[in-house]
C-alpha cells in the first residue's frame, strides 16, 4: 500500500479473478499508482459480494473477469446493482470474452470499463487511471 498524498482518502480497489497470476498482475499494477490504494481479492463472485458487503465504504473500482467458478462475473455485476455498498463503484471488466454482446450485457449491467485479454500493462494503467483519478 502506498501512502496517501496531503491527506487524500485512500482509493480502495477490488480485484475479482479466479487466476491467481492475473490477481498478481493487476495487483502490481495498482501497486504503482499514485497515492494509497488498498487492494483486495476475490477468486469469484461470492467472494466478491461478500467483500463489498463487508467493505466500510464502497470501493472507488472493481476488476472483474467475467469466467470465474462458483458465480460468474455476469451474476455478479447483475447482483452488485442492489447492493448498497457498491453506491458510486466504478466496475471495469478484464476478461476473455470477444463478444461484442457479452460487452453491450456487461456495459448494461453497469461494467463503465471493458477490457479484453491478453491485455497491455499500458492499457491497465490507462484504465485505472481514467477510473480512480479523473472525474465522470
Amino acid at each position: 500500500m502506498l501512502r496517501a498524498a496531503m491527506g487524500d482518502p485512500a482509493k480502495r480497489v477490488l480485484i475479482v479473478e479466479d487466476s491467481p497470476v492475473m490477481r498478481e498482475l493487476l495487483r502490481l499494477t495498482l501497486s504503482k499508482m499514485p497515492g494509497e490504494v488498498a487492494i483486495d481479492q476475490a477468486g469469484d463472485g461470492v467472494a466478491a459480494l461478500q467483500a463489498v458487503r463487508a467493505a466500510p465504504r464502497p470501493y472507488d473500482l472493481i476488476l472483474l473477469d467475467l469466467n470465474m467458478p462458483v458465480m460468474d462475473g455476469m451474476r455478479f455485476l447483475a447482483t452488485l446493482d442492489g447492493e448498497a455498498g457498491a453506491t458510486g463503484t466504478v466496475v471495469a471488466v478484464v476478461t476473455t470474452e470477444e463478444s461484442l454482446e457479452t460487452e453491450s450485457e456487461a456495459r448494461a449491467l453497469g461494467a463503465r470499463y471493458f477490457l479484453r485479454k491478453p491485455v497491455t500493462r499500458r492499457q491497465v494503467e490507462s484504465m485505472i487511471r481514467e477510473a480512480l483519478y479523473q472525474p465522470g
